[in-house]
């Protein structure tokens, strides 16, 4: 059976809270303690989070909205989404847990940021610094990104994914910093007015020698925020483009020589000048070929970061799954201890000193076979011999569909 968003989302809305369940868990939100949850003692793991912004943005609304915004972002995953409550407050800031997708060892986590004094957010240039917290982690490998924003709310939706992560512990979803001005300037093209004459030199504390500012400035139409202060040879012979930075802007803004056709002729070396960087070109190139200087980087606006601390406990229904005990070793002396699968993902753990990994292959209630790529490998399971191999489906399956599993030449069904 195939799926698409229109099919999920009906179905969702069909099934989902009713618009009266969605007011209740609304006030038992507003009624909750917002106050941030202290920290629980004995927490022996932090895994670092980038929450970046997001290429979708999307309106974000109360209710039924929010729903079909998560069935279609979702798509054929939509079904296994299950409720989540809490709210954590602090800075004029709210967080608010909506929904998690997860079946023990992948754990997708959306969660709203609400800047209740309003003005301070964006859509594009959002980052939120964050950690999800727990006693045992393991290697998990994380991602985030902003869902959507809806600007007459002044509310981000977020995702927070895991892989390789073990959902039935206790965790935490802790936001440390919202940062509303992080940049990035891709590809701002400035004329190549390059003199003949040298230009003059001036040596930074560092020992850097850099061109004196302000000898031909330049700008261009492409962006505000930086310019070419100066640009040239010096005298030994070396090639500078020194850029100064709009007033409230910082960050790793840097300028190459390009030709007509958009590749750069030459690597740079950067250092930090006064309000700006100067880029030393450090390889030899025609000036005749010379067609624009491109300026690109990450920087930060004017806008101030919000700090504080947010922490949102997290306790994730894992999705039904079916489990192999094994408990035998199999081809190429692989000792697998038990395989669990869901309509997600299947996991196998198992002990060898020269297998790293394998073919993994299912065959569903009709007969066909389907092989599963791997997704994850997680060595040493809480410290022991055992690995825990993720084979993830490109699309998610009904566990009651899936007959048997196929590895390492033996079949296992699932009856």
């Amino acid at each position: 059976m195939s799926f698409n968003g229109t099919d999920i989302r009906r179905a969702l809305e069909a099934v989902g809270p009713t618009p009266a369940q969605l007011k209740d868990l609304t006030d038992k939100l507003e009624a909750a303690q917002e106050a941030p949850a202290r920290r629980r003692p004995g927490r022996r793991a932090v895994v670092a989070l980038a929450l970046c912004a997001a290429l979708m943005v999307t309106a974000v609304a109360a209710g039924p909205s929010m729903w079909n915004i998560l069935a279609e972002y979702l798509g054929p995953y939509a079904p296994f989404a299950q409720e989540m409550e809490g709210t954590a407050s602090d800075q004029g800031v709210r967080l608010e847990l909506v929904s998690a997708v997860s079946d023990g060892y992948t754990a997708q986590i959306f969660y709203t940021i609400t800047d209740e004094e309003g003005g301070r957010f964006n859509a594009d240039h959002t980052t939120v610094t964050a950690s999800l917290e727990g006693t045992n982690l393991g290697g998990m490998s994380t991602g985030s990104r902003i869902v959507s924003y809806d600007a007459d709310s002044n509310t981000l939706l977020m995702e927070v994914s895991a892989t390789g992560i073990d959902t039935s512990q206790p965790l935490e979803l802790v936001v440390e910093k919202i940062d509303p001005s992080s940049y990035m300037l891709w590809d701002s093209r400035f004329p190549a007015e390059v003199p003949e004459k040298p230009l003059e030199t001036e040596t930074t504390e560092d020992g850097d020698v850099v061109l004196k500012a302000e000898q031909n400035p330049q700008t261009s139409p492409d962006t505000d925020v930086v310019r070419i202060s100066s640009v040239g040879f010096d005298e030994e012979g070396n090639f500078h483009i020194r850029l100064a930075f709009a007033e409230g802007i910082t960050g790793m803004l840097l300028a190459r020589p390009c030709g007509a056709d958009g590749t750069p002729l030459a690597n740079i070396q950067a250092a930090e000048v006064e309000g700006g960087m100067d880029c030393l070109v450090v390889e030899d190139f025609d000036p005749a070929d010379l067609a624009y200087i491109q300026v690109y980087g990450p920087y930060r606006g004017p806008e101030q970061a919000i700090e504080g601390e947010w922490t949102l406990p997290l306790e994730i229904e894992a999705a039904e799954q079916k489990v192999v005990q094994v408990d035998r070793t199999l081809e190429d002396g692989v000792y697998v201890d038990r395989v669990e699968v869901s309509g997600m993902n299947i996991a196998v753990f198992f002990q060898s000193e020269d297998v790293d990994w394998f073919t993994l292959w299912i065959t569903d209630r009709s007969g066909e076979t389907i092989g599963v790529p791997l997704n994850y490998m997680n060595r040493r399971v809480n410290g022991t011999d055992t690995s825990c191999g993720l084979w993830s489906f490109e699309t998610p399956m009904d566990l009651e569909d899936i007959a048997s599993v196929t590895f390492l030449g033996e079949t296992f069904p699932l009856t």
